[in-house]
């Protein structure tokens, strides 16, 4: 049986997708029950090039890993899954822009009529994808993200006096504004990752937080930033899964993140959740991190345990089944 994963035009800030595919297709190649085509789309923007590239590149099973949902429209019903991470646009556009529209028919709406299956990556994702489309849940199969094989447990002495936090993500719905604010006043040095506005800067200054910064860093650099950290802070107002809780659970760093779908979800007992849009709780559950030892061991035991729900072969079974159910 051939696979054809089909991927987004590489972009140099965006890189999640293809990460945890290239990881899942490789697992899969490495079995030997598939063969795997990787195609990606020539184009950002003409998706009228990338629909017909779509359709010359079918295989057997053909699978669409993100973002690029319309080029369903090329492809064959009965033999394409649709992986959909999340319906974020609906929190970027009102539904009084034109841009909500054309999002919503050529990424959801017509692709997900057109499929064969779809896949997501979180019970939450499920429900917005059914809400958005009136399309039927039989239709859906949650199978979750994986972390990174080269992640492993790393023990490391937790550094009371001044912490290191590792924050991953800049961008709105990371809520680093609120982070700083709760910051003011405890001793620690926060590591970010991610670009830095202007603003940002300004914040950080204004509110005395120490800080590292690192952007469209490797994988290695970035699994080294995990090990360094005493703790990990991913706290925020949306999501369609959060893997750095499950990277925080593997490396063994306790973990604080939101008390909302899907965080607290694919967290479980693994971290300390917290209303995302209150300040004045982040910077006391931050406190109560750094003060309490046992919690901390606590959260590890509990992260290490919680990762192995989301192991890549794990995974790669669940897709691989659904890949052999449809050509029978």
């Amino acid at each position: 049986m051939y696979v054809s994963y089909f991927f987004r035009k590489r972009r140099k800030n965006a890189y999640s997708i293809e990460h945890i595919f290239e990881g899942l297709s490789a697992q899969i190649k490495k079995e030997g029950r598939i063969r795997v085509r990787k195609i990606e789309v020539s184009s950002i923007r003409d998706i009228f090039t990338n629909i017909f590239q779509a359709r010359a590149a079918q295989s057997e099973v053909n699978h669409i890993t993100g973002d690029i949902y319309y080029v369903m429209i090329g492809l064959n019903k009965s033999s394409t899954v649709l992986t959909i991470h999340d319906c974020v646009f609906k929190t970027q556009y009102s539904k009084w822009n034109p841009k909500y529209w054309i999002i919503n028919w050529l990424w959801y709406q017509l692709p997900v009529r057109r499929c064969n299956m779809i896949t997501t990556i979180s019970e939450k994702t499920k429900k917005e994808v059914m809400e958005l489309t009136g399309i039927s849940g039989d239709k859906i199969k949650i199978i979750p993200n994986f972390y990174d094989p080269r992640l492993s447990f790393v023990p490391k002495t937790f550094n009371s006096n001044c912490p290191r936090i590792l924050q991953i993500g800049t961008k709105a719905n990371k809520n680093l504004p609120r982070i700083i604010k709760a910051l003011n006043g405890i001793n620690c040095e926060l590591d970010i990752v991610g670009p830095l506005t202007e603003g940002i800067k300004k914040l950080l200054k204004e509110n005395n937080v120490k800080y590292l910064c690192g952007s469209n860093i490797p994988f290695e650099e970035l699994k080294k930033k995990y090990e360094e950290a005493d703790m990990v802070l991913f706290i925020s107002t949306y999501e369609g899964f959060g893997m750095p809780i499950i990277e925080a659970n593997v490396v063994g760093r306790p973990l604080i993140t939101s008390n909302l779908l899907p965080m607290n979800e694919i967290a479980q007992d693994s971290a300390l959740k917290v209303n995302p849009y209150d300040v004045l709780e982040i910077k006391l559950t931050i406190m109560q991190l750094i003060a309490d030892a046992a919690l901390r061991q606590q959260l590890i035991k509990n992260g290490l345990m919680n990762a192995e729900r989301y192991n890549v072969n794990t995974v790669a079974n669940k897709y691989t089944s659904l890949y052999e159910s449809m050509i029978k």
